[in-house]
């Protein structure tokens, strides 16, 4: 029986595949089809920080109780990495990395969000997808996917 490999999918991502109407991400020009293909192989998690950012869009932009409800249900069904002692170890780490080499994660005050969604591939050993590559890139003991 063949592994399963997890990666884990950026809000950008996770939003683009699963929550926003398709017509919406084309005209965003988000790369569905080449996520879709590179996801191939992959069982997709997300984030605690990454259900927070959801939800929160959800909130803010005023969506009905219904369109909640169906959201939530896509959530639910995601399986999702949520902080944990391993997470917060390599968030810490990554911050005190990332200052000792000048990537922007090492601003304590910005970033902060994607510092834990960065964490979670991190100390789970997964690859992160993103459509915020260059946002990402070099950051310390970080693989994208």
């Amino acid at each position: 029986m063949a592994t399963v490999q997890a990666a884990l999918l950026d809000t950008d991502v996770f939003s683009a595949l699963y929550v926003t109407p398709a017509h919406v991400v084309e005209k965003q020009g988000h790369p569905v089809a080449a996520w879709t293909a590179t996801l191939t192989g992959y069982r997709p998690l997300i984030s605690f920080q990454t259900r927070a950012e959801v939800l929160s869009g959800a909130y803010l932009a005023g969506w009905g109780e219904q369109r909640v409800e169906a959201l939530t249900d896509k959530l639910d069904a995601m399986p999702t990495i949520d902080e944990d002692r391993e997470v917060i170890e390599a968030y810490a780490r990554l911050l005190a990395s990332a200052r000792g080499v000048g990537h922007p994660f090492g601003d304590k005050s910005r970033h902060v969000g994607d510092r834990w969604i960065a964490s979670c591939a991190i100390a789970k050993g997964l690859p992160l997808l993103t459509g915020n590559r260059k946002h990402f890139a070099n950051a310390p003991r970080l693989t994208l996917l």
